[in-house]
């Protein structure tokens, strides 16, 4: 039932928007700048210098990443030819050593040889065989008389044993002396009457074992990469407010680094980098917020007027963050657009719109999470108070109640981190001061707010529905059958709004002013006349078509001399559409009949208004209808009155009256349904009481 419509409009706002998010970007950009200085190494700093945020220390981190590769210690891995090495040279000092024993065993009709002898021969055979220095005092046991053969063997066994066990593992020049020492301590514990040989197996191992590790080139290397690696992915971090630098000092070279990586330094050069960093952060917050936007798009109608305050307001409170920023982080006006958008949009477009805007301005206050917290409290408490359309919320209550709810996140948030006192008092003096400015701004403003949108806000809406206005007291004086007749098309209209999901405030208010036209000449109307006098009986047809079309035209007239909102008196202008009074009409149609000439024109008794550009429009449009035609037949059931909704609906549709609505097929049979469910209640049976 819905056709396309202009799409200027559309095209405007996109444009208007997509300006808006480069606007947006340029202040974000320079607004999250941080103050720069003009040092350079060895320059003397004149004041003291803090962090801004988080960071990490890139230069500190460097450093201790090359000592940490440079003291690596060296790797070394087993050698199994080392180890087998050393095992056969024990078993060849013991091969030497028996075949000196047998030297002197055989000696039989010589001068035998004395045990110093016998071990300073075995001594020289070593250290020429094997390349080894023992001194013959140290070995002298091996040729006592007291040592057997067969002791010897075990012994030699022993010792070999030993230094399998030993070269099993991996032995380093550290190792080797304690080990060879744990050994021979097993030993001689586990044989106590061979414990006199000890002394000399703990000098035959330590002169004849070698550490059996070989040094790894490429595992040493790879060791010290790790070791460089580990600490890099650990950087040092610098927590926020740390000083980097106090006044007086040196900028050194670490210094230097830091200021550099938190772009502290001053660069006359346009920082491409930072601009692209914002340029994507801002991208993906308007993407968000678009895509919301569009899903609520039937939901919002937002005149022009009001889209282009929202603009400036969103902008205004960007725009005033540059500065604000610079002064404090916790001086921050997001919810002065908070109280502007959801006095408009309602709570929920609110919320999600003034979070947009924190997100925006959040890079401004480097990304303080007690900014976000507190702020996210303040919107989400203004948002219900300022968007409520049930009742008119007071002023004071407005600005009580989100100051009370940052005052207690500011201590909350506080008292969890554990900042000092000082800290404690800035926030609080702060958020008061963002919280009580904004608000009361965004009330002083708002006379002038709508003056210029002239929007139906649902605050506008409330207290445009109250009794006491002016033309509603009007109505029921002068024209008490059209004010009873509104007061039930506002039922319809409010009923059928809910259940299609339409602005149900705007129909049941526009419901109440869509007749005002009508006080200007009230008695020609059948709902105000009395006596059984008709003005009609003594006008013209035309005369009285004339009177009966010409009030949409009156009441906008009315309208606008009122400053009632422009949704308002568009739903004036639109709730009879282009269709015509049929009763003048076929009265017409028979005059010309009974004096012979063609009928007349229709489109000469149309109404001079424009077919329903909103489902809001046609939702009083049909519900105008209804009402009238139960009303003037009388009728009393709900199947009736269900049959006599639906022939007007149709005649609605097939005269292209609902054709630019919006309205669904499905649309229409709620809105069915919902007047069916109001007139149960009206034509109910009540309690006959006794007389």
């Amino acid at each position: 039932m819905s056709s396309t419509k202009s799409a200027k409009p559309k095209i405007h706002q996109i444009i208007t928007l997509a300006l808006s998010a480069l606007t947006i970007i340029i202040m974000v950009f320079y607004g999250s700048l941080p103050v720069s200085y003009d040092y350079e190494v060895g320059s003397i700093a004149n004041q003291d210098i803090y962090a801004p945020r988080t960071f990490a220390d890139t230069y500190e981190t460097q450093r201790r990443a090359i000592v940490a590769r440079d003291t690596c210690e060296d790797v070394f891995v087993r050698s199994d030819k080392q180890s087998q090495d050393c095992i056969d040279h024990v078993d060849d000092f013991f091969d030497l050593t028996e075949q000196v024993r047998k030297n002197v065993q055989s000696r039989t009709n010589q001068t035998p040889l004395k045990p110093s002898e016998a071990a300073y021969q075995l001594s020289v055979n070593v250290e020429q065989t094997l390349g080894v220095e023992i001194a013959p005092d140290d070995i002298v046991v091996f040729f006592d008389a007291s040592m057997s053969n067969t002791t010897f063997t075990y012994i030699r066994e022993k010792t070999t044993s030993i230094a399998e066990l030993i070269m099993l593992g991996d032995v380093s020049d550290a190792v080797l002396p304690v080990k060879i020492s744990e050994q021979i301590n097993n030993f001689s514990e586990s044989s106590p009457s061979y414990s006199k040989y000890a002394d000399a197996m703990t000098v035959v191992l330590t002169a004849i074992l070698e550490p059996n590790t070989v040094y790894d080139e490429k595992a040493t290397a790879d060791s010290a990469n790790n070791a460089y690696i580990a600490v890099i992915n650990e950087p040092v971090m610098i927590e926020k407010g740390t000083k980097l630098v106090e006044a007086g000092a040196i900028v050194d070279e670490h210094v230097y680094s830091n200021l550099v990586e938190l772009e502290l330094i001053r660069d006359t050069s346009f920082n491409i980098v930072i601009f692209l960093r914002v340029a994507l952060y801002v991208i993906i917050i308007a993407a968000c917020a678009v895509v919301y936007l569009n899903i609520e798009r039937k939901k919002l109608k937002v005149e022009t007027p009001v889209f282009y305050l929202l603009i400036i307001t969103f902008l205004t409170t960007i725009g005033a963050s540059v500065y604000l920023s610079s002064l404090s982080t916790m001086l921050c006006i997001v919810i002065f657009f908070t109280a502007v958008c959801s006095t408009y949009l309602g709570t929920q477009n609110g919320i999600i719109l003034s979070v947009a805007n924190l997100l925006f301005v959040w890079p401004m206050y480097g990304f303080d999470p007690e900014v976000l917290f507190i702020n996210l409290v303040g919107i989400i408490l203004c948002a219900i108070f300022a968007g409520r359309t049930d009742r008119i919320i007071n002023n004071a209550a407005l600005i009580f109640f989100p100051t009370i709810g940052t005052i207690a996140t500011s201590l909350a948030y506080n008292f969890l981190i554990g900042n000092a006192r000082t800290e404690y008092l800035n926030s609080l003096v702060f958020t008061f001061i963002s919280t009580i400015a904004s608000l009361v701004a965004a009330i002083g403003l708002s006379p002038i707010f709508e003056l210029v949108s002239n929007a139906a806000s649902p605050v506008k809406l409330i207290a445009l529905s109250q009794p006491g206005q002016q033309l509603l007291k009007r109505l029921f004086l002068e024209a008490s059958g059209t004010h009873s007749h509104s007061m039930m098309v506002a039922n319809l209209a409010d009923s059928a709004a809910e259940a299609i999901g339409a602005d149900s405030l705007l129909c049941k208010v526009a419901a109440y002013y869509h007749d005002i036209g009508k006080l200007e000449n009230p008695e020609y109307f059948t709902e105000n006349q009395h006596g059984g006098v008709n003005p009609h009986d003594s006008l013209t047809v035309m005369e009285s078509v004339a009177i009966i079309t010409k009030h949409p035209e009156d009441g906008v007239k009315l309208a606008k001399k009122e400053r009632l909102p422009n949704a308002i008196i568009k739903i004036i202008d639109e709730h009879h559409g282009t269709t015509y009074p049929s009763y003048f009409y076929r009265k017409a149609v028979e005059d010309a009949k009974a004096r012979g000439l063609e009928p007349p024109d229709v489109n000469n008794f149309r109404y001079r208004g424009h077919i329903p550009s909103s489902r809001e429009s046609a939702v009083v449009m049909i519900a105008d209808t209804c009402e009238a035609a139960i009303r003037s037949t009388k009728t009393t059931d709900v199947e009736s009155a269900e049959k006599l909704i639906r022939v007007l609906i149709k005649d609605k549709i097939d005269q292209d009256q609902l054709i630019n609505s919006g309205l669904s097929f499905d649309d229409i049979e709620n809105i069915v349904i919902a007047f069916k469910q109001v007139y149960a209640g009206v034509f109910h049976e009540r309690i006959k009481y006794p007389e």
